[in-house]
Formats: C-alpha cells, structure tokens, sequence
C-alpha cells in the first residue's frame, strides 16, 4: 500500500511540475507574441512523399501581417497564402484557392501557424494532445491529434520555439501515410513595414 501511495505522490508531482512548465511557455509566449505585428524571414520547406521515398526542399521568404495574413513566397515563383478565410497557391504555374475550413489538415496548418505567432496558445492545442519541453536553446511542443479529420491524416505536430524571443524556429507535420512537411525559419525581421496587397486572394 505505501508503494502505491509513493507512487500516486511521484506521478501528481510529476503532473504537477508539466503543468507549470505549460504555463510558463502560455504565459512568455502570449507575452513575447504581443509585441509583434508583422514578421519578414528566409524559410526552407523539407517534404517527403512516403509512397514515393522522394524528399523536395524548397526556399523563400515568410511573410505574416497581423491578424492572420500568411505568405509563404518560395524562390522558384510558386507560393502558399493564407488569411483567415481563404488558402490559396500557386504550385508549377497553375493556381488553386479554397476555403480554409474545407480542409481538415489546412484548417489545422492555418490555425497552428496563426496562433504560433499571435501567441494564442489555447487555439492552438485546441483538439490535440499536448507535451511542452523545454531545452537549451528553445521550447519544444508536441501535439498529438485526437478526433476529427485531422487526426486520420496528421501523426503528429512538432513545433519549436526560439527560448529568447519566443519567435517559431521549425514545424513539422508528420503524417499517418509517414511523410512529412518540415518548415524552418531564420534571418527574422520583426514589426518591418509589409504591404497588406501581398495577402490579396483572388476569389
């Protein structure tokens, strides 16, 4: 019976201690995020097509304009546009636009990438199991979907977090089928003048 009681009190401590570690990365988060209004830095998205056993890297520049207006412009033309309603890219010359919430993993993109950088981490985890760490040099948040359309596509979501500015440094999206789309930023700008017209979305 006491080894069962040491061990409820080692696992409370425990839930305890992760508690307070999410609080902590909640709170700097929302803090450092409030401060930010737009951001400008150089990205590079790594994709690996499982069935294809084919890895494509891409760069370009980030581009994000309060509240939720996102830009991913790659070098080679092609890029990925998102506001709050509307998903928009241009992929090999050809251009498709669609409603946000009519694509479960988009949806989810679009909400994580949003609340990464305005620092609303309740809509972030919202739907998904959570484990925060912190390390070195940055915080380290795992996300593990649980219901919905989301979570018969996404394995999981890792996202890691600049320890000193709280500015987003990776995410990557791991699949069911075992690919995975990472992106990594660097080189970050913050509260530099954009022009809202980048965020334009033929509808």
């Amino acid at each position: 019976m006491k080894i069962k009681i040491l061990l409820l009190n080692i696992m409370a401590l425990f839930s305890t201690l992760a508690t307070a570690q999410v609080e902590q990365f909640e709170s700097l988060l929302k803090s450092k995020s409030g401060e930010i209004n737009s951001i400008k830095c150089h990205f590079t998205q790594v994709q690996e097509i499982a069935v294809l056993a084919n890895t494509v890297k891409k760069s370009g520049e980030f581009y994000f304009l309060r509240p939720s207006n996102m830009l991913l412009s790659f070098s080679d033309g092609d890029y990925i546009m998102m506001t709050e309603l509307l998903f928009s890219m241009r992929s090999a010359g050809s251009v498709t636009t669609t409603k946000v919430a009519s694509n479960p993993m988009l949806k989810s993109l679009n909400a994580i990438l949003s609340a990464c950088v305005m620092g609303d981490f309740q809509q972030m985890t919202r739907g998904f199991a959570i484990n925060v760490e912190q390390k070195s040099k940055e915080w380290v948040v795992t996300m593990t979907p649980q219901h919905g359309k989301a979570a018969s596509k996404v394995s999981r979501i890792v996202i890691c977090f600049d320890s000193n500015d709280m500015s987003l440094n990776t995410l990557t999206m791991e699949e069911k089928s075992g690919g995975y789309t990472k992106y990594s930023f660097s080189n970050k700008q913050f509260n530099t003048t954009i022009d809202s017209k980048l965020f334009d979305i033929a509808k």
